[in-house]
């Protein structure tokens, strides 16, 4: 997993690479900067997805909420998406389907 992939020279935007599952998501958990009003992660390379991959966006996305942010995920793998409707948690995931570009490297 590639986690620290910034994109261009938005320090609000990271692209997220390779396999998004419990080793991973371990890592990652308190690797995501408080700074951003909004920030953006782009999930395009994401080659696998698990529970802990959920739960860790979704980890992300509440503690960003907490301190009066957003966190907006872009290009979800469809594995994520029915994952994320099996758990009843799709409606939480915030997501960029129209207002937010697509981020592109």
């Amino acid at each position: 997993m590639i986690a620290n992939q910034l994109l261009g020279n938005a320090p609000d935007a990271l692209r997220l690479e390779g396999a998004l599952q419990v080793e991973a998501a371990e890592q990652l958990l308190k690797s995501l900067p408080m700074t951003a009003a909004c920030y953006q992660v782009s999930l395009k390379g994401v080659s696998a997805v698990d529970s802990a991959g959920l739960a860790l966006l979704l980890d992300w996305q509440h503690r960003l909420n907490h301190a009066g942010g957003e966190l907006v995920i872009s290009d979800i793998p469809e594995s994520l998406q029915r994952l994320a409707q099996i758990g009843g948690v799709d409606a939480l995931l915030s997501r960029s389907d129209n207002g937010v570009e697509s981020m592109e490297s």
